[in-house]
């Protein structure tokens, strides 16, 4: 780390330390009554809304939510403890994805939101899309459209983002040709020519990025790595990296609040540093989880929240405290009886926003909302660790569907040697798609997708990997061709359609 910069962070540090004590004064302590799950009011989205994954939300302040997640869905509400009413939900750009034969749902996500105000908010998608909008509460158009263009090939996709005020706002990419970016702007409504690109490196595959102002922001990604930098417009020199912590476990969030940054690991340990952009001050801790931290935030240094997705939440008022500190609350327990992967059984919490520490909201799978108003505080009941329910480990594996399936057409069967085409997507977020044809390995596909194939019998596989790297069941169809043949009749017993899609 240069000498420059890292005076640069003691100056930044020392002014939010001070800030944080006066804010902590004027605030008062967070209540110690005890808490329990029932003290979280739970809401799900209307409609098709309810089957769908809300991965992030951001409520600039008690009157005002939105969170957003997969198939472009936007939800926002002035009223967020107001119940499924009280949430407006639109589908913003390309909007929610239709087949010839009917809505369902694809792997399109917006992947993180953040509002700086009431009157600004800022979302990005895995297509390398940045949707923002200067009434959050309003239509589907009201939300912009802006497309990102890298200088990698492919898309380019966006995983967190992060605008301390109306005036910065700081958005990150991982995956392929694209790891490593980071796109900043001034005037976040202002189109294309509004963002500039910062590519540190296909080293960092990262996943989020926080920012306590326009002067110091923390990114962390897919194998542990942290880059930080207290001039996040000024360029690569102006980032520097902080090393992987707490190992290579997956760091898909992140929170920086005055002197604290906050992240958790796929293994379930909550990770802060109240020094951040030194390696050696990020300390580990056992958060008593079991699967991928997946959200987290800070409404004072001295009240830290983080969920993860087996339906945890993690709390502690002394997040730079021992692992006892943490106190693990099943808020979402799993229910064993869903043997196979169902948004509606699903458990999974993908993110927290808290605007103090008074107000939370959290969003996960299944169009569920929860919100508290003491969302801080302590169980009575918490055991050893400060830890209570049961240590459950549930998985997040997307299962594949096939949405359309074409045989080749009949001249082609005539030459012994045809093209079938597919259209799948996941009930759940993820990753990517592999396949198998016959006895193939599996290898990486894209929806939608085609082969040439000799006339026959064939065994196509389909999987989903899931955001933390978990495989789903493969999805199997066997279909034949050697003469003309309807969908139905050209797949076989072991192929399956969706309900009115022949």
């Amino acid at each position: 780390m240069s000498g420059g910069l890292s005076k640069r962070l003691g100056r930044a540090l020392a002014t939010a330390a001070a800030s944080a004590m006066a804010l902590a004064a004027t605030v008062g302590s967070p209540p110690a009554a005890a808490s329990s799950p029932e003290q979280w009011t739970s809401t799900r989205l209307p409609g098709l809304a309810s089957e769908l994954f809300l991965l992030s939300v951001s409520c600039p302040s008690a009157s005002l939510c939105v969170a957003t997640g997969t198939q472009n869905v936007i939800a926002s509400s002035t009223e967020p403890m107001g119940g499924t009413g009280a949430w407006n939900v639109v589908y913003a750009g390309e909007g929610f994805y239709k087949s010839p034969s009917g809505p369902v749902i694809s792997s399109r996500q917006i992947q993180g939101v953040s509002c700086p105000t009431t009157r600004l908010c800022v979302a990005v998608t895995t297509l390398g899309q940045i949707y923002a909008t200067r009434d959050p509460t309003g239509p589907a158009s009201s939300w912009s459209v802006t497309e990102i263009v890298g200088t990698g090939k492919g898309n380019t996709h966006l995983y967190g983002i992060s605008c301390p005020t109306a005036s910065l706002c700081v958005a990150v990419s991982g995956r392929r040709q694209n790891k490593g970016k980071v796109f900043t702007s001034t005037d976040p409504t202002g189109g294309p020519g509004a963002w500039a690109e910062t590519n540190l490196g296909e080293i960092f595959d990262l996943r989020a990025v926080s920012c306590s102002s326009t002067h110091f922001c923390v990114a962390a990604g897919a194998n542990g790595e942290l880059v930080g930098s207290t001039d996040p417009t000024g360029g690569p020199a102006a980032w520097s990296s902080i090393g992987a912590p707490a190992g290579s476990g997956t760091l898909q969030a992140i929170t920086c609040l005055s002197a604290l940054c906050l992240t958790g690991n796929s293994a379930g340990d909550i990770i802060t540093s109240t020094n951040p952009l030194d390696e050696g001050s990020w300390r580990q801790q056992d958060g008593g989880g079991s699967v991928q931290i997946t959200g987290t935030s800070c409404a004072l240094p001295l009240a830290c929240i983080a969920v993860d997705e087996n339906g945890h939440v993690i709390t502690s008022t002394e997040p730079g405290g021992p692992s006892s500190a943490w106190t693990n609350t099943n808020l979402v327990p799993y229910t064993p009886e869903a043997e196979e992967f169902d948004p509606e059984n699903g458990n999974a919490l993908f993110g927290v926003s808290c605007r103090s520490i008074s107000f939370c909201a959290l969003v996960g799978s299944g169009g569920r909302i929860f919100t508290s108003t003491s969302p801080f505080a302590q169980p009575a009941s918490a055991g050893k660790g400060g830890k209570v329910g049961r240590k459950v480990r549930r998985p997040i594996r997307p299962r594949t569907v096939i949405a359309k399936f074409e045989p080749p057409a009949p001249r082609e069967v005539r030459k012994g040697r045809g093209r079938v085409f597919l259209r799948f997507y996941a009930n759940g977020p993820v990753l990517r798609f592999q396949c198998s044809l016959d006895r193939r390995r599996f290898s990486r596909c894209h929806s939608p997708e085609h082969y040439l194939v000799a006339n026959g019998t064939h065994r196509l596989r389909i999987r989903a990997i899931g955001r933390t790297g978990l495989r789903g069941p493969a999805t199997r169809i066997r279909f034949w061709t050697g003469q003309k043949c309807t969908v139905r009749e050209c797949l076989e017993g072991g192929g399956e359609l969706p309900s009115g899609r022949g």
